[in-house]
């Protein structure tokens, strides 16, 4: 019997090790996809910022409607480019709040097509543009209803069961 119990120690202890090296290898190589992302953002936050600048001179010396659309393209792509780091960096710190970063993302390109629908002024672009509007307005608040109160609901959870376990100790001491 007592053999069993050590091969079956020895087989857990493997599979723990196992475990730890995946583990290891998985943050590895997120760490690494993350890096190589960050790089390439930054590169394209250089080259969007270099567009910007060209477009801002070319629409002094000769403005007009497309010239000011592209430019607010620029600054939104800037925009949704800072957004993407951030949540990337936000992520390793609490990891919850990477989906909060990724819907604020969103939220920016949302906004980013209302003001394009606008400035092109075209009824079905403003059409559509609204509609994504609303659309993801409520997944942000099936978001918030749905998956942000369990935290919250946590909290008072654990306040009222340390509020009860005190009652019941002063009701004992009595």
């Amino acid at each position: 019997m007592g053999v069993l119990l050590n091969r079956y120690d020895d087989y857990e202890q493997k599979l723990s090790r196992v475990a730890r090296v995946l583990v290891r290898y998985g943050r590895f190589l997120i760490i690494t996809v993350e890096a190589i992302i960050i790089a390439a953002i930054s590169v394209l936050i250089v080259l969007t910022t270099y567009y910007l600048s060209r477009d801002i001179i070319i629409s002094y010396l000769a403005g007009s409607a497309a010239e000011l659309q592209l430019i607010m393209n620029d600054i939104f792509l800037l925009i949704v480019y800072v957004e993407l780091v951030r949540s990337i960096l936000v992520a390793y710190r609490r990891p919850e709040m990477y989906l909060v970063s990724i819907a604020e993302v969103g939220f920016v390109i949302t906004v980013r097509e209302v003001l394009a629908a606008v400035i092109s002024k075209t009824t079905t672009d403003v059409l559509l543009a609204s509609l994504a509007s609303i659309a993801f307005a409520v997944v942000l608040w099936v978001f918030y209803r749905k998956v942000l109160p369990h935290r919250g609901k946590t909290q008072q959870t654990k306040q009222e069961a340390q509020q009860g376990t005190t009652q019941k100790t002063r009701h004992h001491l009595t």
